[in-house]
């Protein structure tokens, strides 16, 4: 028996990865790592890693913030309500403000000010917009083959949003290793 191609974990759970396959073409989706927040019987909602925030209008962040002496991470969480932020920090610690999502990721509630040291801002990830998905919705997108789901690690918060997605899929033991070198345009190949 050969091993499958791709082995995901068993279903998107809160903390888990879902990874555009090569098939999937939606330009809010191509090539995008999404980390999952909350999945359960009332839908699904993520962020998207790897979309470095590029519109020429600032991102919608909170007041606090600008306070402080740091250069946020903003990101294009997704296509669901673009002025709504969501903030992930990629660390252990415990943070006032922070509920863990994964025991190295919390997401912050941005309606209090942290009160967070500078170290911790600097590492403070803001995603303008979410991405989402009704009861069933995202079961039969990964049964079409548009997801693969993996587990988390910090490394998709620090690495290159450039690389993300390769890099994922390079850290897969399986042979979906090996479409981490898949070319964007196959047809230019």
């Amino acid at each position: 028996m050969s091993e499958p191609l791709v082995t995901p974990v068993a279903d998107p759970r809160r903390g888990s990865l879902l990874v555009a396959t090569p098939l999937l073409e939606d330009p809010n989706f191509r090539r995008s790592v999404i980390f999952m927040i909350e999945h359960g019987s009332e839908g699904s909602l993520g962020v998207v890693l790897n979309r470095p925030w590029t519109r020429s209008s600032e991102p919608p962040l909170p007041e606090w913030l600008a306070r402080e002496v740091i250069l946020p991470k903003v990101y294009v969480g997704g296509p669901v309500q673009p002025d709504a932020v969501v903030a992930l920090v990629p660390s252990s610690a415990d943070l006032p403000g922070g509920s863990k999502i994964t025991e190295q990721v919390s997401m912050l509630d941005l309606e209090v000010e942290t009160g967070m040291s500078e170290e911790h801002l600097e590492v403070v990830q803001f995603y303008c917009g979410y991405s989402g998905w009704s009861p069933g919705q995202l079961r039969l997108e990964i049964e079409e083959g548009a997801w693969w789901t993996f587990d988390s690690s910090l490394e998709e918060f620090l690495c290159d949003p450039s690389d993300c997605w390769r890099t994922v899929l390079a850290r897969q033991r399986s042979a979906a290793s090996l479409l981490s070198i898949y070319p964007d345009q196959a047809y230019m190949n």
